[in-house]
């Protein structure tokens, strides 16, 4: 499994954190939801795909009138196939790999009249990766309940395994195979088998700050910052890059500072019984990554029972500074002392389209759903990806058609679909 997923997961950690925190805000009642969602990506030019497959439980209940508490689980199944080696010819090399993630959290609210403040816990253990996360944050009504001001953090404290290097230099770095043992200690985090494997730490740090104000009775918006700074083990224990004749494993640096500021705006439309979303975030990190994304959406309700909603995403992002499409690595060395095969430290260009249907039953006249449930809502949601590898490097007429040969591209690379159910009692 590549490094950059593990990180994708403990960052999904602390956002989950987060909406645990926040969930009595969108989940009045207690509450059981349930979903699966499967994840489908086949890479362009025959260079594997990925499986995913995400079952997710998630219960919440009152203790008293003022704490509640939000207990989840979740899981990721993980099987395709890869190029192990960043190079021209990366085809030839794809080898098939699996992954199986566990996830647990805690959630405890406390609500009063204008505020909400809460704390969480999440533990995720894999083959070769483990995560512990805390996390706090609260919320403020300002006097007339028309402005929102919110504020989170977490920490995760986690450990990947790797390789055994030892002292070797960097070109002569080897990378972590699916036969070597990444073993765990009596308690979560990993055991180093010294000459073998070795665990190392990664820490990272996330805090985020937002305000919500309406605007008028029927449109608000949010402006959000957020910050986040990793420190520790950031390449793939797994990924190797051709440079020249060599192929070592990736080395990527060990400190990095992102920060985002984005805004919402959401409108309701009476008239038509619907409503508009739109929003943009711009993204700069000290690695020299740079982007920005644009998405709008639109929910379309038909009487009380039924929600449609389509929405769309464009982002787009420029390389890291250390990034070299494969044909550079392979013809002219590295640009320092840093390399990778990680396509999502390059100029990537990604389009999301889908819709999500809900049916939505509620209890009336004291009479309730199923005659157990406040609330009922299934949902079916699908989304269509198109994921664009673009050109890192200039190219000559004549380098273009080699250059161009490991690049992915085309309309439709990814799919999403999703299927939930709701239930507030």
């Amino acid at each position: 499994m590549q490094l950059n997923q593990h990180l994708r997961r403990a960052l999904a950690g602390a956002i989950t954190i987060g909406a645990l925190l926040g969930a009595r805000a969108a989940v009045a009642d207690d509450h059981v939801e349930v979903s699966s969602t499967w994840y489908q990506e086949k890479r362009a030019g025959g260079r594997g795909g990925l499986t995913v497959i995400s079952p997710m439980f998630d219960l919440g209940f009152d203790l008293g009138s003022h704490t509640t508490v939000d207990l989840g689980y979740s899981a990721d199944a993980v099987t395709g196939a890869t190029a192990t080696v960043y190079s021209v010819d990366a085809v030839t090399q794809a080898t098939t790999f699996s992954d199986f993630r566990n996830e647990g959290k805690l959630g405890l609210t406390f609500t009063g009249k204008r505020s909400t403040f809460g704390m969480g816990a999440l533990v995720g253990t894999e083959r070769d990766y483990v995560t512990l996360a805390v996390s706090g944050g609260g919320s403020i009504d300002l006097p007339g309940k028309n402005t929102t001001l919110a504020l989170s953090y977490t920490h995760n404290r986690d450990q990947v395994c790797d390789k055994d290097n030892a002292m070797a230099t960097i070109l002569e770095r080897r990378a972590l195979s699916g036969l070597d043992p990444c073993d765990k200690s009596s308690g979560v985090f990993g055991k180093d088998r010294p000459g073998t494997t070795v665990w190392h730490d990664v820490s990272i740090d996330t805090a985020q700050a937002s305000v919500t104000q309406n605007l008028s009775p029927t449109m608000n918006m949010q402006l959000a910052l957020w910050g986040q700074i990793v420190e520790g083990f950031q390449s793939s224990p797994y990924r190797r890059v051709r440079v020249g004749p060599n192929e070592p494993q990736e080395n990527q640096p060990e400190t990095r500072a992102r920060v985002a500021l984005s805004v919402r705006i959401n409108r309701y439309l009476p008239g038509l019984k619907a409503a508009l979303h739109a929003g943009a975030r711009v993204y700069d990190d000290t690695w020299g990554v740079t982007g920005g994304a644009v998405d709008m959406g639109w929910s379309q309700y038909f009487g009380q029972n039924l929600i449609l909603d389509l929405h769309g995403r464009l982002s787009q992002q420029t390389a890291a500074a250390f990034f070299k499409d494969a044909f550079f690595y392979e013809t002219e060395s590295t640009a320092g002392a840093y390399f990778t095969g990680d396509r999502e430290l390059s100029p990537v260009r990604n389009i999301l389209v889908g819709a999500k249907l809900a049916v939505v039953s509620i209890a009336e006249d004291d009479k309730q759903v199923w005659g157990i449930f406040d609330r009922l809502q299934f949902g079916l949601k699908g989304d269509l990806l198109s994921l664009d590898q673009l050109p890192a490097d200039r190219v000559s007429e004549n380098q273009a058609g080699t250059a161009d040969q490991f690049l992915t591209g085309g309309f439709l690379n990814a799919f999403v679909v999703q299927l939930s159910l709701l239930a507030q009692f």
